[in-house]
């Protein structure tokens, strides 16, 4: 079961899914600075900037202050650890937003992405009420499609993204649910 404890701390029965802070960038960038993680995502560099985690978490404070986006770090609830970040970014024109995530490779495998992903979906309808979600994912990111179908989501398009930190576009594929085809 899933519950908000305050609407920016979510727990699952072994994940606590915190507001991303500047406490949390050392070990945020012992995973980003891999190249197994990064080379899937749009915007982690690779090599990882020394300073870039705390970027990050400084970002993601104005990005929640301003009711943007949401991005957490993801813990282990016995412990503490941080074995991932996910977030979802607020959309201007309609009520929608965007997933994403990296997580360490150390936690690959034990369904923790699935239940940060489905503790953050249902946290996105119910609390703030969205009536979309998507995902952009590089057509490369086997596993990472395999979650979100598992999850729930539907692919429903194939597009070039913009990806910053590989500075060209990319391939990707684009999976969305809508808030009726979730029990939260």
């Amino acid at each position: 079961m899933t519950q908000a404890i305050r609407p920016d701390t979510i727990t699952t029965s072994r994940l606590v899914l915190e507001p991303l802070e500047l406490r949390h960038a050392t070990q945020v960038t012992r995973f980003c600075r891999l190249w197994e993680v990064a080379q899937y995502t749009a915007n982690i560099p690779h090599p990882y900037p020394a300073g870039c985690a705390e970027s990050f978490a400084k970002d993601a404070a104005s990005e929640r202050e301003s009711g943007g986006g949401w991005v957490y770090a993801v813990t282990l609830a016995d412990g503490g650890e941080v074995i991932g970040v996910i977030d979802i970014t607020l959309c201007d024109k309609d009520r929608s937003g965007e997933l994403g995530y990296a997580f360490a490779p150390w936690s690959w495998g034990n369904g923790y992405a699935s239940e940060a992903a489905r503790a953050l979906i249902g946290f996105a309808f119910r609390v703030l009420r969205l009536d979309k979600i998507e995902a952009c994912v590089m057509v490369e990111n086997e596993a990472s499609q395999r979650l979100l179908a598992r999850i729930g989501m539907r692919q429903v398009d194939e597009r070039m993204m913009p990806a910053p930190a590989r500075e060209r576009e990319v391939l990707c594929r684009v999976f969305q649910v809508f808030w009726s085809q979730v029990r939260t």
